[in-house]
């Protein structure tokens, strides 16, 4: 590893390492990674569940596919809340060995970290000739598998750990240069994030459209094609099961917000990026972009810095997608930041390479190149090692959030009878942890609550609970004075978002021969209590 990191500090632009010691540097590095979160945080792994209650959503598909074979919200019927179906998959896969809650988090807590660690060798690999790996490239695999961000996005719960393998397998298909499975690879990646589509097509046409556009639209051809036939599928369950083609939750979230697209765009790439560390710098990832494109633009560039500039510039075209898709209204959120969290791994490994780009171009002598890398090198490990705590500490906030109220109201109607129904905003581990059917107001998981058709869904449906979230949903006054609420509140400052009212929820029992008017996010739909 001495003789490695000589080499990274050399001023020979072609130096390069062997895959089996680039690897044990890898695996150093996640290993490292991992002892810190659970040095700084260890009740995250260990004593939390997770900090977002979308999680929860994922693990109630997860249990229904385990225990109904189909993807469902509430038991036995069908639902297309699910944005990625195939996560649900591997969440299937605990509920089916365990029945008790801690364990099952845990082990999907350690699947995550698992995919993680498997993302940072496939990009290694993506850049690897022969048996040897470029230096820009162990250091940009290395900084993948240490970085703060993803090491604990990786055990949030959510599909992201997933996401970035499959970007990941993504390169290293594309590197290869065989359009069939590359068609595989582009079926399965949006089953774990739609807009993984864009990293399918767009990674082709920035790495081969100057230098061999037939392979480029050969590649091209086999993503759109393999986007097609995983949308169609989807589409065909979505209207078989709710007579709309897309999931519910893209009705429900998919152009939210009171931001316009330059001001969305802005703001994510500014601000919203700006949250995770390496990414932070906007004149850096500005910069490089600039780089990457002159490597497009001139044919006969570095094979390997060609993959770093068109991984880096398909990142940029996902993340120009999603800030359309789902506005950055709360960028300090994690919730918002999880969207462009599959393609961190795509800019960060890029970065090392399309930096030793520039600095070759800039300084000529041989010390002042290696003493440019050992302060680029010095910086970027700096950058990961002060974000680090910050990260850490903020999802474990956000996890302990969670617990106190969405899984503490969950739990409280643990011993509610099936039969009773629920009108719920936030709909995960309150239908996880919970015992009544429950009704998605937002739409996200009851596709009959978006359309016309809302108000006959509810009025069969009669509520014995009604949740209430300030600035989401409210009683009439006369309701809210006649009706008794339970609070739930968290026990240590609020992180899960910067809208503060959001912080307390409130589990209104719903007695009989009582009825009102519940507004939910600018909608307004009279309920009358359950006898």
């Amino acid at each position: 590893m001495r003789r490695a990191l000589g080499q990274i500090l050399s001023a020979d632009s072609d130096s390069t390492v062997g895959l089996r010691q680039a690897m044990s540097w890898v695996l150093l590095a996640a290993g490292a990674g991992l002892a810190t979160l659970a040095w700084v945080v260890p009740g995250y792994l260990t004593a939390r569940g997770f900090p977002l209650d979308d999680s929860w959503i994922h693990a109630v598909y997860g249990r229904s596919v385990a225990t109904h074979f189909r993807l469902a919200y509430n038991p036995g019927i069908p639902a297309t809340g699910a944005t990625s179906p195939l996560w649900a998959l591997v969440v299937a896969l605990p509920h089916l060995v365990a029945s008790r809650v801690d364990v099952v988090v845990a082990a999907i807590k350690l699947i995550g970290l698992v995919l993680h660690v498997l993302t940072a060798v496939l990009l290694l690999r993506a850049f690897t000739v022969g048996a040897r790996v470029a230096w820009p490239a162990l250091v940009g695999a290395t900084l993948v598998a240490f970085h703060p961000d993803l090491i604990s996005g990786s055990a949030s719960g959510m599909e992201l750990s997933l996401s970035t393998a499959l970007a990941a397998l993504v390169l290293v298909t594309v590197s290869a240069g065989s359009a069939l499975p590359y068609f595989g690879v582009a079926l399965v990646a949006p089953l774990a994030r739609p807009e993984l589509a864009v990293v399918c097509a767009a990674l082709p046409a920035a790495l081969y459209a100057r230098s061999d556009l037939r392979r480029a639209m050969r590649f091209v051809g086999s993503a759109v094609a393999g986007t097609v036939v995983s949308f169609g599928a989807l589409a065909l369950r979505n209207l078989a099961v709710s007579g709309l083609p897309l999931p519910a939750t893209f009705y429900a979230k998919a152009w939210s917000g009171n931001l316009p697209i330059h001001t969305a765009e802005y703001v994510g790439f500014s601000q919203l990026l700006g949250q995770f560390a390496i990414a932070d710098s906007s004149a850096l990832v500005g910069g490089a972009s600039i780089v990457a494109l002159t490597f497009i633009v001139r044919p006969g560039a570095d094979p390997a810095r060609q993959r770093a500039a068109a991984a880096l510039l398909a990142a940029m075209a996902f993340c120009a997608v999603s800030f359309v898709l789902v506005r950055p209204i709360d960028p300090g959120a994690f919730y918002h930041q999880r969207y462009v969290m599959p393609v961190l791994p795509l800019i960060v490994v890029s970065l090392p390479a399309l930096i030793d780009a520039a600095l070759g171009f800039l300084v000529r002598s041989r010390t002042g190149l290696a003493g440019a890398r050992a302060a680029v090198l010095v910086l970027l490990v700096a950058a990961l090692l002060v974000h680090a705590p910050v990260r850490y500490a903020r999802l474990d906030n956000d996890a302990r959030n969670i617990d106190d109220v969405q899984v503490a109201e969950g739990r409280a109607l643990a011993s509610a009878p099936p039969d009773h129904v629920v009108w719920a905003v936030d709909a995960g581990a309150i239908r996880y942890f919970g015992s009544p059917f429950v009704v998605d107001l937002i739409g996200l998981n009851n596709a009959d609550v978006l359309g016309p058709g809302a108000q006959t869904f509810l009025d069969a449906r009669r509520p014995r609970f009604i949740e209430v979230v300030p600035q989401w949903s409210a009683l009439d006054p006369p309701s809210s004075q006649r009706l008794r609420a339970h609070a739930f509140s968290p026990s240590t400052p609020y992180t899960v978002t910067n809208f503060l009212p959001t912080q307390q929820h409130f589990l209104v029992r719903c007695e009989a021969h009582v009825g009102g008017i519940l507004q939910v996010r600018g909608r307004a739909f009279a309920f009358s209590c359950a006898p």
